[in-house]
């Protein structure tokens, strides 16, 4: 871990009501560079910033959902391209998906049609009126906040065959990956062309049209009008076989890819076996619309390429974070813990990985002439592949003394909650972890300082 990077506890907060929070979301787009973060859970959404001094806490904004029966899961930020205005998504519970404007403090829009909970939300990384939503109803939806219609729908007949839990988008923009509680990873493809018209067709219109192409041909081609939603049966890529549990969390490092799965107690780093192309290619994927569709040949191999470990997690629904600039990863835990990694430290995790496969296999006297690779078996050209693909460089070659770099532990002892959902400011100086005891902790770099285990400032929310 760098120097640089060196967190001490500045403040906590605490919710009278005592709901479990689930979600937090620092806001990235804000161009006055406020440090300025949501969190979410029960009926409530708390808006916060850190003030200009960068230590003080403000509560700016709470909200409190009128609806009984909801329960906030996840919260997203993204930015109104017409006003500059910020916009905080919200969904949860009821499968109803709030957009607020939070710089006059109001719910302006919501988005009904998912047939369960909503687990998580995605704003596409190039267009801030492009929203993906995770349900319970086996579905990913992609909405266009302008026009206010649900755009794409990935599921049906290849799609997950139990709730979806998380989602993430490329920063490209032109593929989705999601995972679930069928223990599969999938990833889909934006790229095809009547995705493309469609987004494209969705800004023309502010109602769903309620005809159907007259000429099937229309409707799977870029020429012509399509009905909205669109339906994806088919992604390119799914995998069952990485995780043998509830997939919870799943995000995007370049064209690598991070997950992790219930009781699980570590973080896999790990390489799909597909070539990411951001054009259409007619053997890639099918698009259905009302009709059947022959499935192309999906993709569903993989390569681990290491592991980040940690302790205490004997539950799901533990999201972790990945700073904005991609350098850094933490999670919490059961235990009120937070891991921290550093990602110029992954070639020591993939020492690390390698030795600890060497050791799993040398229990055996004579190594058979069929076991020369096995599914968590790691092959030096290939780790090799992989470092470059992450920018390291680094040779894959395994030192017998290598120095095996560990993650920094944050705890406090008045913090024994589980951490739900972890978030980096976008100078990481702030980690803000939220609790089931509807607690709010908040890290800060303190660089070389002493580093403290007490909260400085210990806060009451008070929802009117």
């Amino acid at each position: 871990m760098s120097k640089l990077e060196k967190y001490c506890l500045k403040h906590t907060l605490t919710d009278p009501a005592k709901v479990s929070y689930f979600g937090v979301s620092f806001n990235h787009h804000d161009p006055q560079n406020n440090i300025v973060f949501a969190v979410v859970g029960g009926r409530n959404i708390i808006i916060a910033r850190f003030d200009d001094n960068k230590v003080a806490l403000s509560i700016l904004q709470t909200y409190v959902d009128e609806n009984e029966g909801e329960n906030y899961y996840c919260c997203a930020w993204s930015i109104d391209p017409n006003v500059g205005a910020p916009l905080l998504a919200v969904a949860g519970a009821t499968g109803i998906i709030k957009i607020l404007n939070t710089s006059v403090g109001s719910a302006i829009k919501a988005l009904t049609g998912h047939g369960g909970e909503v687990n998580e939300i995605k704003f596409h990384p190039r267009d801030p009126s492009l929203l993906f939503s995770a349900s319970k109803d086996f579905s990913i939806r992609l909405w266009n906040l302008k026009t206010m219609q649900p755009v794409v729908v990935f599921g049906g007949d290849r799609g997950h065959r139990e709730p979806v839990l998380s989602i993430d988008v490329h920063l490209t923009g032109d593929f989705l990956v999601s995972s679930g509680m069928d223990n599969a990873v999938k990833i889909w493809t934006l790229c095809t062309p009547i995705i493309k018209n469609t987004i494209e067709s969705s800004y023309n219109s502010r109602s769903s049209p309620s005809h159907h192409c007259q000429k099937k041909k229309n409707c799977c081609s870029s020429h012509g009008t399509t009905p909205f939603p669109v339906i994806v049966h088919y992604p390119i890529f799914s995998t069952a076989q990485l995780h043998n549990n509830f997939v919870d969390c799943v995000r995007w490092y370049g064209d690598l890819l991070m997950s992790r799965c219930a009781a699980d107690a570590k973080i896999v780093l790990w390489k799909p076996d597909i070539e990411l192309m951001a054009f259409d290619k007619s053997t890639v994927t099918s698009v259905v619309v009302g009709g059947p569709a022959v499935p192309s040949k999906i993709q569903s191999n993989f390569d681990i390429i290491c592991e980040m470990e940690f302790e205490h997690c004997d539950i799901w629904f533990l999201r972790f974070g990945i700073s904005y600039d991609y350098r850094m990863l933490a999670t919490g835990n059961q235990a009120g813990q937070i891991y921290i990694w550093d990602f110029q430290d992954i070639p020591h995790y993939i020492d690390y990985y390698i030795e600890k496969k060497k050791a799993e296999y040398s229990g055996t006297k004579k190594e058979k002439a069929t076991k020369k690779k096995g599914s968590t078996s790691v092959a030096n050209k290939k780790i090799s592949d992989k470092t470059d693909a992450i920018g390291s460089g680094s040779s894959s070659h395994v030192s017998e003394s290598a120095d095996i770099k560990k993650p920094i532990i944050l705890e406090s002892l008045s913090c024994e909650s589980i951490i739900r959902q972890v978030d980096f400011s976008k100078d990481r100086q702030w980690i803000v972890a939220v609790c089931d005891d509807a607690s709010i902790w908040c890290w800060k770099d303190v660089g070389n300082k002493a580093i403290g285990n007490d909260a400085i400032d210990g806060n009451s929310i008070n929802n009117q």
